[in-house]
């Protein structure tokens, strides 16, 4: 029994002696000599250490690996900063040619702008010059109107024409408006003209006063006008007419003399030109001038109409004017050949200083006309009445009511003659255009309704 007790002893003592062998040996292993001399044990930065050529081998790599790189950076660097320089180039040269064609496609509009602005303005200058010369002779060859006068043609802006406009003596006033004065629209309303380009003339006008085409022959101061043709009824039958006027200018450039003819044809079934019957000489206009190149006088020689070739071409009667300028009062004297002492006479037109007619009056050679139509215009410058005085007396007038602004007015202009009575006041008034008339009070004054 303590045979035992003394082997656990030893036991504990051997066990215990162990364990604190344990705890002191890790502190002193430091201390004991390396045995192996680190013969068998791989210890990689002692090799490092100890082998030179694997040192020199590693830092050429690094060196190199690290020279590659840096070269490759500069490579890089290089290559994008040649390949910005250049894409700055090809932008700069891009924009430098859009700014180029940009300014050569802005040159050219300007140039084509400004050469088609002068090409309508050169057509525009041609159009001025020679517009009113066949416009003036037209109207001379189709009209018994005395043209005193004529406004310029001016250029508006730089596509348009102002209106040719023009003046004239009538022998008769009994028409709203002004018409003493007459416009043909050369821009709102344009008419047609026609131009050859080869020889640089107009060759046709269409407008609402006339359709007249134009030829020229060699001689510069000739004018051949071929106006519109029209059917006629005659005793004998339908004949197609063809009006063809010589118009003849002098140095001057003023008409003086117009030979109007008349190309006669049968009308066939469906109303055409059919065969060709005679060339008649219809008129003979001649016109002369003071030496201030102002109309002073023409003359009208008539032919008798001439139906076939049976028909003796002969003259029918001349009219000879006179017209003299006296202030603003045109004095125009009328001699029949043969002699008419009823329509023989004096006219006198006068007009104020703004070409506005105030007046005509008319005494004839056998003292048994002698009228004066007094003309009185409204606020907007037109007619508003026609005084009739006869032998120095008013007896009756011509008012016009214009409804130009009512949409729903039937009738545009309406005219009305109103009756005087010695007293001077009108007491009967008759609207010509819807057929009312009224009457007034003699004591009150007072109209009664238009019935």
């Amino acid at each position: 029994m303590s045979g035992k007790k003394i082997i656990n002893s030893d036991l504990k003592k051997i066990v215990a002696g162990v364990i604190l062998y344990l705890m002191i040996f890790p502190l002193h292993a430091q201390d004991i000599p390396d045995t192996l001399n680190g013969r068998n044990i791989y210890n990689p930065h002692r090799l490092e250490s100890r082998d030179t050529s694997f040192n020199r081998d590693q830092s050429e790599v690094r060196q190199k690996v690290s020279h590659d790189s840096v070269n490759t950076d500069v490579s890089f660097n290089r290559d994008s900063i040649v390949a910005r320089e250049r894409f700055l180039q090809d932008s700069i040269a891009e924009r430098q040619k859009f700014i180029q064609d940009s300014l050569l496609a802005r040159e050219k509009f300007i140039k084509d702008s400004i050469e088609k602005r002068q090409r309508i303005l050169d057509s525009l200058t041609f159009l001025q010059e020679r517009l009113p010369v066949l416009i003036n002779a037209s109207l001379k060859t189709m009209t018994e109107d005395v043209i005193v006068h004529h406004s310029d043609v001016k250029i508006v802006g730089d596509s348009t024409l102002s209106d040719y406009t023009y003046w004239i003596l009538p022998f008769g006033l009994n028409k709203p408006f002004t018409p003493w004065v007459s416009a043909i629209n050369l821009s709102d309303n344009p008419v047609k003209i026609g131009i050859n380009k080869a020889s640089n003339k107009i060759t046709f006008i269409k407008s609402s006063a006339f359709n007249c085409s134009y030829n020229y022959g060699n001689n510069k101061n000739i004018l051949i006008i071929n106006e519109q043709s029209i059917i006629m009824n005659n005793r004998s039958g339908e004949f197609y007419k063809e009006p063809v006027d010589s118009v003849f200018f002098n140095n001057s450039g003023k008409i003086f003399k117009i030979k109007r003819y008349v190309r006669l044809y049968h009308v066939t079934g469906n109303y055409q030109r059919g065969a060709f019957i005679l060339t008649h000489l219809s008129r003979v206009k001649q016109f002369d001038y003071n030496p201030a190149q102002q109309l002073s006088g023409f003359q009208v020689v008539n032919f008798c109409d001439r139906w076939s070739t049976k028909d003796p071409n002969k003259v029918c009667f001349i009219v000879n004017y006179t017209l003299d300028l006296q202030n603003n009062t045109y004095v125009l004297t009328r001699r029949n050949d043969p002699v008419n002492s009823y329509s023989d006479g004096t006219f006198m037109f006068e007009f104020d200083n703004n070409n506005i007619l105030k007046s005509v009056s008319f005494k004839n050679t056998g003292n048994t006309e002698n009228w004066k139509t007094i003309v009185e215009l409204n606020d907007v410058g037109n007619v508003n009445n026609y005084y009739y005085q006869v032998n120095g007396k008013i007896d009756h007038s011509l008012l016009f009511k214009y409804n130009l602004d009512d949409p729903n007015a039937k009738y545009k202009v309406e005219s009305i003659t109103c009756t005087f009575e010695s007293d001077g006041l009108s007491y009967y008034q008759k609207n010509n255009t819807t057929g009312k008339s009224r009457v007034r009070n003699k004591m009150t004054l007072e109209w009664s309704p238009w019935e």
